[in-house]
């Protein structure tokens, strides 16, 4: 039997203070956000600064860049440990929109573009991801992060996998080649609504850089109808989601 003493008392409230704080930093801080005003805020109401580091996932591979040469809970806490608490993360719209590149495996994405030494470093430092398929692969991405506390903003930043941006490459402005306005919008739907239950994905940045010789100042603004609406389609799939436009020629984010 334990005498209760000041002595140790102090101890026990000691302890149970040090418990509170260990429980207190694994526990995940992410709350859903929204906008008062001119500021983002939590669930609690307190202001959120967002601070986002860019991770690129939108090149031909179709996979967060860096996953062959660390374990992915490396990188995120590398980030957090330089301050950030939250990542934009991109993809491209064909990951959404096109099966035969978003059930390709890792593994086969990867052998289709010959990239074997990558291949195998992903094996090396990630092999859980290998086999799975590439919008697998991107849904594990997003979970890790909120394991680490980092919150999301789905960045849609290209339509076909590849290096952005040129303005001539057919990605840039409504109306270009690999830009289909109807397919846009079905591809921002079903990314909205995959993520719909994912409490780290905070918010969508709906396109990234509008460009090209296509573009100009009254066609954008003739577009902003069209960005209202498909605001208005993404909070249905994902009513938690705040949502950035792109102005004529550069991202918000």
């Amino acid at each position: 039997m334990m005498i209760i003493t000041k002595k140790n008392t102090t101890l026990l409230s000691s302890s149970l203070l040090l418990l509170m704080m260990i429980v207190t930093q694994t526990q995940p801080m992410i709350m859903s956000l929204h906008t008062n005003s001119r500021w983002i805020v939590n669930d609690r109401g307190d202001r959120v600064k967002l601070a986002c580091v860019n991770w690129p996932s939108h090149l031909e591979p179709v996979l967060a860049e860096g996953l062959n040469k660390r374990p992915f809970d490396a990188i995120a806490k590398e980030i957090v440990e330089m301050g950030f608490n939250c990542v934009r993360l991109t993809w491209p719209l064909y990951l959404a929109t096109n099966d035969s590149i978003s059930s390709l495996t890792v593994q086969q994405s990867f052998c289709n573009l010959g990239l074997s030494d990558s291949l195998t470093g992903i094996a090396d430092n990630n092999p859980s991801i290998i086999n799975l398929s590439l919008i697998q692969a991107f849904q594990w991405v997003v979970r890790k992060l909120g394991e680490n506390n980092l919150m999301v903003i789905l960045d849609n930043h290209i339509s076909v996998p590849g290096w952005c941006c040129s303005g001539r490459d057919g990605n840039g402005f409504f109306g270009d080649e690999y830009f289909n306005p109807e397919q846009w919008l079905e591809g921002l739907a079903k990314m909205a609504t995959l993520f719909n239950n994912t409490q780290n994905v905070v918010g969508m940045s709906l396109r990234n850089e509008l460009r090209g010789h296509g573009q100009d100042v009254t066609t954008w603004y003739k577009q902003v109808y069209v960005h209202i609406h498909t605001a208005q389609l993404v909070h249905t799939s994902h009513s938690s989601l705040f949502t950035t436009f792109p102005p004529d020629g550069r991202d918000l984010l």
